[in-house]
């Protein structure tokens, strides 16, 4: 069930206007220059292992998906696959436009070798993941808005499992829930042994997910190996042609690049923060990072940044649920003096939660870097350092203490009526 690159290259021709492939055929002249999109690609990935694809757009990933999918061929070079394969790759692609959702599941489960009652599972499977409704499943596709597309993409590439998964960017689209519902499919496939060739601009997800990675960089692997140094290796080398490009080019409408992370007006190719998040401290009188704590104990939280860039910026950070609920959020943009972060060079923002009112449970942080606006993310950490709370001292139930009194008249009294404000003279 792995996958493993063998001297693949890919080459394009390229012509400068349509007609001179024609008059090339004609008269046996060359009207065309060849473009090296991928070149010297040698490397294998495991059976049962995430593996991880960075590099800026252009840089030649999506080829070399391709390529592995065997949407197309090498120019040279060899794919070797073993296992069933599903791919992720453009949206929509495979759909015929103007057939219902439901006829594009039977073509993927015909195209998969299912006929009958299988057919008939694998349809019932996909739709019921995608949470597409009966309307708009009986609609074509062609209405279908992007999101909608990677519901049904998604849900018919994993209907069947898949021993060898690849995902190009699919989990960069959509609502929040279906990110995260297809995310666990992922991990869930993952542990059942499949092999997975992940891309994505999002790097959080590449060192959550991948235990190794390349960094693809003009059509070359420029660097393999464990995630954590190939990732830091290219967040470095977009840092620096960052600052570079911010010194010699006026700045990039932010309309210009897909998948890129914006700051104010200025665009930075491939989505590397130019302000990273590091680290998040908890400490309580018991100690540093404690994975149980009491309710009520006063907890102090210290988040440590790096800027690379003189750009002002804020800090958000939240406590949720295991189920991404959010029980408490705040920001440095919600202080009174809204005071901004700014400078290059790392940052330490400390939070003091005085006896924290948590109640029995189990709980996450989720940490977030924020453009000056507060609004748009620049780099975050969701779900980091699991910790439990325990209520030893209080019979209260849920998330929070909520601090009340009760307004009940002493036990003995005749509770058939009791008097309000109002009844009291009429008013409150």
């Amino acid at each position: 069930m792995g996958l493993s690159f063998h001297g693949v290259e890919k080459s394009y021709a390229v012509y400068d206007r349509p007609q001179d492939r024609l008059w090339e055929w004609v008269l046996r002249q060359r009207r065309h220059r060849m473009h090296v999109a991928l070149t010297g690609v040698e490397f294998a990935v495991q059976p049962g292992e995430t593996f991880g694809l960075v590099g800026e757009n252009g840089a030649g990933k999506s080829t070399l998906l391709k390529i592995a999918a065997g949407t197309i061929r090498p120019t040279k070079g060899e794919v070797r696959r073993d296992g069933r394969i599903a791919a992720l790759l453009e949206l929509g692609a495979g759909f015929h436009p103007e057939e219902s959702g439901y006829d594009n599941m039977r073509f993927m489960a015909a195209l998969h070798g299912l006929e009958g009652d299988a057919m008939s599972a694998f349809v019932e499977s996909a739709v019921t993941f995608s949470e597409l409704s009966d309307e708009s499943l009986k609609r074509p596709v062609k209405t279908y808005s992007s999101g909608m597309f990677m519901r049904l993409a998604f849900a018919g590439a994993t209907a069947v499992e898949p021993q060898i998964l690849i995902v190009d960017e699919a989990l960069s689209v959509g609502d929040m829930h279906f990110q995260k519902k297809s995310l666990d499919r992922i991990l869930a496939l993952r542990d059942r042994g499949a092999t997975i060739l992940f891309c994505s601009h999002n790097l959080y997800q590449v060192r959550s997910l991948c235990q190794r990675a390349a960094w693809i960089h003009g059509g070359l692997v420029q660097e393999m190996g464990p995630t954590e140094g190939v990732v830091t290796a290219y967040e470095a080398h977009e840092r620096r042609r960052y600052i570079h490009l911010r010194q010699d080019v006026p700045p990039v409408p932010s309309t210009e690049s897909e998948g890129a992370a914006h700051i104010g007006s200025e665009v930075i190719q491939g989505g590397v923060p130019l302000v990273k998040f590091l680290s998040l401290k908890t400490e309580t009188a018991e100690g540093v990072n404690m994975s149980q704590l009491e309710s009520f104990e006063d907890m102090s939280v210290e988040i440590e940044v790096e800027s690379y860039t003189s750009d002002p910026f804020h800090v958000a950070l939240a406590i949720v649920r295991p189920d991404k609920d959010n029980v408490f959020g705040t920001g440095t943009q919600m202080r009174a003096d809204k005071q901004v972060l700014s400078g290059v060079g790392r940052h330490i923002v400390r939070v003091r939660f005085p006896a924290i009112a948590l109640l029995s449970g189990k709980y996450l942080w989720s940490v977030y870097v924020l453009d000056d606006s507060g609004f748009q993310v620049i780099d975050m950490a969701e779900l980091i350092q699991p910790f439990t709370v325990l209520n030893r001292t209080r019979q209260e139930f849920g998330l929070v203490m909520l601090d009340h009194e009760w307004l009940s008249p002493p036990l003995g009294v005749n509770n058939s009526h009791v008097s309000s404000p109002v009844d009291q003279g009429g008013r409150i």
